[in-house]
């Protein structure tokens, strides 16, 4: 189970990510032009911000999952999962 402050982390960074996809939201719905530098960086901001939750999240689930097995072909199969579940787009 991930500790309280790893806990509030993820969600802190998700927080954000949603603050970045509204204010694309917005900017989208509004009626006047959207300057299209700022819309993109704010695109890459969002993009980036879920690759690093990714990142973050995939770490704390490997060192809590794998800390319980002590196999080698049990870790080495809960690495292949991981590893799967977080860069398999489908």
């Amino acid at each position: 189970m991930p500790t309280p402050h790893t806990s509030r982390s993820l969600i802190v960074r998700l927080s954000r990510i949603e603050g970045q996809v509204a204010a694309l939201k917005r900017s989208l719905a509004a009626d006047a032009p959207a300057d299209c530098a700022q819309t993109l960086f704010q695109v890459k901001a969002a993009t980036n911000g879920l690759k690093r939750f990714a990142e973050a999240f995939s770490r704390e689930h490997a060192r809590r999952c794998v800390s319980k097995k002590t196999g080698r072909d049990c870790l080495a199969d809960e690495l292949d999962t991981i590893i799967n579940s977080a860069f398999t787009l489908s």
